[in-house]
């Protein structure tokens, strides 16, 4: 038994089939296949039902996945502690979507330089659609955004997930009964870009509301000052924001359905050989979000 053949049972179980595994690991299926095949003759159990259409863990499957977990992290703890940290340098471009800027962006920053300091990271704060489109040409090494619109040919590492509300002014009255799309189309919308991952939410849960009163900010801290202030409804971070909720600055609107979520991720491109220096800052990110590792029930 090996890390590789843990690892790839894991990104099985993560990713939900072995061909998903592959691209995670850039890997060909045949060599996920081996792994596995090799990781159940040692074990002496079959890990995976691989009779249905979408292969499922068994009993003694689901009981391993503490195990590989404990191993996989003990693994990264012993290159961290024990493979010279000076080995990684270089300029890295890093996009990053504002609430991860304002939120822990800079433990980031505080662990790439207590482990990695010959490493210098450039960041640039965007919205969704500009940040994919860096990753997508090469103007942005990784990117630290909402899930993008081509996920084929990038790895792609699950960072977490955000409760959004719906806000308005704590100044204002508005309706004790949950909200309905409709009735919130009658507000005016703040908008974070026309284009951007949370604009694209607010539109889906409105629905075909025709012509529905909005404006359009790029900034989420300028977006939450106008909602403050009267100018119109937004779609903001739960727990980023309450504070504001608390002190009466802003308040949560109840509606009907629930306003949806959002769930981040660490984006960079394939290539034929791992690219180590953005695979650490993808595990770096993992270690310090603040984000929840699970979704929020009803969301």
């Amino acid at each position: 038994m090996n890390i590789k053949q843990l690892e790839a049972f894991l990104a099985i179980v993560r990713e939900g089939s072995f061909a998903a595994a592959a691209d995670r690991l850039s890997l060909t299926q045949s060599t996920i296949s081996a792994r596995i095949h090799e990781l159940e003759d040692e074990l002496g159990a079959v890990l995976f039902d691989r009779s249905k259409r979408q292969v499922q863990l068994t009993y003694r499957g689901r009981e391993l996945v503490r195990y590989a977990e404990r191993a996989s992290n003990a693994f990264q703890d012993i290159k961290r502690k024990f493979c010279p940290s000076d080995g990684l340098s270089g300029i890295v471009r890093v996009g990053v979507i504002e609430l991860i800027a304002v939120t822990w962006l800079s433990e980031l920053t505080a662990l790439m330089r207590a482990h990695y300091p010959r490493i210098t990271p450039q960041f640039e704060v965007s919205l969704n659609p500009d940040l994919f489109a860096g990753v997508r040409d090469g103007t942005l090494d990784i990117a630290l955004m909402a899930y993008p619109p081509e996920p084929a040919g990038f790895n792609i590492i699950d960072l977490g997930y955000v409760e959004l509300a719906w806000m308005g002014s704590g100044r204002l009255q508005f309706p004790e009964h949950p909200l309905t799309p409709k009735e919130l189309a009658q507000f005016s919308v703040v908008l974070q870009g026309t284009e951007s991952f949370t604009a694209n939410l607010v539109k889906s849960w409105l629905g075909p509301q025709d012509n529905f009163p909005y404006s359009v900010c790029n900034s989420m801290a300028a977006i939450a000052s106008l909602t403050e202030a009267g100018a119109g409804v937004s779609l903001l971070s739960k727990d980023y924001y309450k504070d504001s909720v608390a002190t009466g600055r802003l308040q949560v609107l109840k509606t009907d359905p629930p306003a949806p979520g959002a769930r981040f991720y660490a984006v960079h491109k394939m290539r034929q050989e791992p690219d180590e220096l953005l695979e650490t800052i993808a595990d770096l990110s993992l270690q310090v979000t603040t984000f929840q590792r699970n979704c929020a029930s009803g969301s």
